[in-house]
């Protein structure tokens, strides 16, 4: 009795938890003329359990319990939800999302709405800048536009990036072609992210009107500016974090390095150096050394109004970043401030001009080459402390006249890079016919460069160590 008691519980639970799953069928039509809607998506909040709707905007997804949402979304209307309680047929209305459709892109020398675009094009709006706090702007656009590859040159705070719009398309030069309020640039470094509006990729023919320069794409930014008949705004933003390696190579203890040295040597008729194995414990590890949690700190500032005619806008920013190799040995430090000004000089005649400042200090390591400091960190023997008895660095005798103490090496580094640039435009836009408008711009750029090189590799190579307060460095560095 027992016994049958359990199993017809059993099955009534059994029968219970299966009626709690639907298989839920119905169809999508447009609200307003009840045609189907074919390709839409139907998934079960929360899940990747999903299906689209067919030619006749009929779907069948399985397994939905009890108050499970079903999120409905189709490009140019509302995304719905749907609670379901039961498997009855449903009859799913979707309405269009006009502010979607009726959003304005920039395409070629002038716009287009979202929803009369036939070309590739795909739009970066501020609200994601705002979200991912880049650096750069190409930090921006990386995986955030289908076809469009962002490859790091280095790790190094502030290095530049290379875009990639569909693969390599020339020879030659493979970078897009970049616009910033239909200026070229060629320097992104020069734009503060937080200033930009909104960045349009053109991937397809629609980039053609720019020329020949346009065959790896076209980047069109269109930054931040006042708006006619709005009062002065000022926004100040502030932020900030630290950075860490995600992971580090694995990479032999000091026991475990002291034991193959020795099998080495005992292989080659010689006597062991380490007779002593167990006493060398963990030893040092280099990468630990060299690593470490880096600021990142951002400060922006805008001030942006307009009158009946004209729109004006102000920007200031300072943003400085620390590496997570060798900390502030290896800062970028960037100033940017903007001024724009357009106004409606008569009737049919406009005028936009604008100025933009950028000035980049940047302190570098050796980096992605023989000799790097994360190279002399793999490389050089964890039986080495940082230091010896007397406070200087140690040498790294025995493994290779290129290798040297990594945090020697960061510790005397003093390369320094400065950069200041200046570029501004000046254009007028007369519209002598409805839908016709001629433009001529004049756009100047000017930009100055400075910085030293002092890596004391050489000196290390050389087998000299110098101690730690670096005079004798510093010294021998008067010498050349």
């Amino acid at each position: 009795m027992k016994y049958s008691f359990l199993i017809t519980a059993f099955l009534l639970f059994t029968t219970i938890s299966i009626a709690q799953n639907f298989d839920v069928k119905g169809t999508l039509i447009e609200g307003d003329s009840n045609f189907p809607l074919l390709g839409a998506s139907i998934i079960q909040k929360g899940t990747l359990n999903g299906v689209v709707s067919d030619f006749d905007g009929n779907f069948s997804i399985d397994g939905i319990p009890m108050n499970g949402v079903l999120e409905i979304s189709y490009l140019g209307f509302k995304t719905k939800e749907v609670i379901i309680t039961s498997s009855q047929f449903l009859t799913i209305r979707l309405e269009t999302d006009s502010e979607s459709l009726d959003e304005v892109i920039v395409v070629g020398y002038g716009t287009q709405r979202k929803k009369e675009i036939t070309g590739a094009v795909s739009v970066v709006t501020s609200e994601t800048i705002e979200e991912l706090a880049p650096t750069r702007i190409e930090e921006a656009l990386q995986g955030q536009v289908a076809g469009v590859n962002i490859t790091a040159t280095s790790g190094a705070p502030g290095s530049a990036s290379n875009i990639r719009i569909r693969g390599i398309a020339t020879n030659g030069n493979n970078q897009p072609l970049i616009l910033v309020d239909g200026n070229v640039v060629e320097d992104l470094s020069v734009i503060n992210p937080s200033d930009i509006e909104s960045i349009s990729v053109l991937k397809d023919a629609t980039a053609g009107i720019y020329g020949v320069r346009a065959a790896n794409g076209v980047i069109l930014i269109t930054t931040k500016t006042g708006r006619k008949n709005s009062e002065l705004k000022f926004d100040y933003n502030i932020s900030g974090g630290f950075q860490e390696t995600t992971r580090k190579l694995n990479v032999l203890n000091a026991t475990e390095y002291g034991l193959l040295v020795n099998e080495a040597h005992a292989n080659n008729g010689e006597s062991l150096p380490f007779p002593n194995v167990g006493s060398l414990g963990e030893g040092t590890d280099w990468q630990d050394e060299v690593f470490t949690n880096a600021i990142k700190l951002s400060n922006d500032f805008m001030m942006r109004g307009g009158t009946e005619k004209s729109t004006y806008s102000f920007s200031a920013s300072l943003l400085t970043q620390d590496g997570i190799v060798g900390g502030n040995k290896s800062n970028f430090t960037r100033y940017n401030s903007r001024l724009s000004f357009n106004t409606e000089l008569f009737e049919k005649v406009k005028l936009k001009s604008g100025v933009t400042y950028a000035g980049v200090t940047n302190k570098g390591l050796a980096q992605n080459s023989l000799g790097s400091v994360l190279f002399n960190a793999l490389n050089n023997a964890p039986t080495f402390a940082v230091t010896d008895d007397n406070g200087d660095f140690t040498l790294s005798e025995g493994t290779g006249g290129e290798v040297i103490n990594p945090v020697a090496q960061i510790a005397d580094a003093n390369n320094l890079g400065k950069t200041n640039k200046i570029s501004g435009f000046f254009g007028l836009d007369y519209e002598f016919m409805k839908n016709f408008s001629a433009q001529a711009n004049i756009q100047f750029n000017y930009s100055e460069v400075e910085g030293r090189v002092l890596n004391p590799v050489v000196f290390y190579g050389a087998g000299k160590v110098f101690n730690k307060d670096r005079s004798e460095y510093v010294e021998t560095l008067n010498k050349f």
